[in-house]
């Protein structure tokens, strides 16, 4: 019993000792950012090789302490494909997420919805920009927690009054977002030179995104209590995502994030080489092997695969080293992302931007 109560206290004393600590990010994240696109950037929705995409993400990061948030997300985009202009595009997009973690089930809930415009700036140049508009919702449990009014000086007893009078435990708040991006993209053919389809005109193996996303633009004011105020500070994502096509069977794959929000600071960097096995049509196989790296926080062991040019999935193992490991031993916690493209069997008559 002594060596029971002597280990809780020594949670409690490392928990609140970390909490001290600098925090490297306060929002949902997902360590494969680059396999959530729109959770980046809503200036991303549409930008596939496919007419409509799904995405599905799940992430449980830190199980192994008292405090694990456990996260799941979902998406869905497709190109506007209604103009007669092939130098212009609209897209649009839904996501929802829910992240939830602790004995309290401290819980975020948001579904939102994105427009993003595309427009042909010039060869092989084209420039995105889009808005998100949702609700999220904060939200905990008390039956699960324990307050000191029920400790009545020799053991807990839950029968006492905790001493608390929480009259929310739920918070409704609008949610707004917008993005910039720029996608550089080798054109195949001379400018003048028709094509009968869209994916014919590019190099679907090399190109690059610069962006820029700005989230919750509104502050959106997260207090439980009426009369107080706890604004959500404005998120700054600074991003570049690039393939590089080396040979035919080779690509080089490299992406960078810069997140900013308030004093708090996330970078990641990383790097992964995709073998492309099969490329035979509706055979395509190719595999990525690669590692990311959460500066002061993670190393991040990477696996892709790609199938038919229809199912992509992406598997990271965060490995903590921050000073959290001495909680955690080092263990992150898993995470995948699954992605279905999906094309109609017939085109519209309006052609769209030759974007992948």
């Amino acid at each position: 019993m002594i060596q029971k109560d002597y280990n809780k206290y020594l949670w409690l004393v490392l928990l609140l000792t970390i909490s001290t600590l600098p925090l490297k990010a306060q929002d949902l994240h997902f360590s494969q950012f680059w396999n959530a696109p729109l959770e980046l950037n809503p200036a991303l929705a549409g930008m596939s090789s496919s007419d409509m995409r799904f995405f599905g993400g799940y992430k449980n990061q830190w199980a192994s302490v008292p405090v694990g948030y456990t996260t799941f997300s979902g998406a869905f985009d497709r190109k506007w494909q209604r103009l007669s202009n092939e130098k212009e595009q609209f897209g649009y997009g839904f996501l929802l997420h829910h992240d939830q973690a602790g004995d309290s089930q401290w819980s975020l809930f948001n579904v939102s919805g994105m427009l993003s415009y595309t427009k042909r700036m010039a060869k092989g140049i084209y420039a995105s920009a889009g808005g998100q508009v949702g609700f999220g919702q904060r939200s905990f449990e008390t039956q699960d927690l324990r307050f000191d009014n029920q400790y009545n000086g020799e053991f807990f007893d839950p029968r006492e009054s905790t001493g608390e009078n929480f009259t929310n435990t739920k918070k409704l708040f609008l949610d707004t977002h917008v993005g910039f991006n720029i996608r550089l993209q080798k054109d195949q053919l001379k400018e003048k030179e028709r094509v009968t389809d869209f994916d014919e005109r590019v190099d679907n193996r090399t190109k690059l995104d610069i962006g820029i996303s700005l989230h919750h633009l509104n502050t959106p004011n997260q207090s439980f209590y009426e009369d107080s105020t706890v604004d959500i500070p404005i998120r700054y994502d600074i991003y570049g995502l690039g393939v590089l096509k080396v040979s035919n069977k080779f690509d080089i794959l490299g992406n960078g994030l810069v997140r900013l929000q308030s004093e708090f600071k996330e970078i990641l960097l990383g790097a992964a080489l995709r073998i492309h096995l099969n490329q035979k049509r509706t055979k395509e196989l190719s595999i990525d092997i690669g590692t990311n790296i959460r500066i002061g926080d993670a190393a991040i062991p990477y696996i892709g695969m790609a199938y038919r040019n229809q199912w992509q999935a992406g598997f990271v193992y965060d490995i903590n080293t921050s000073p959290f490991r001495t909680a955690t031993n080092n263990n992150g916690g898993p995470e995948l992302t699954l992605i279905y493209f999906f094309n109609n069997p017939k085109k519209p008559f309006g052609k769209i931007c030759p974007l992948f």
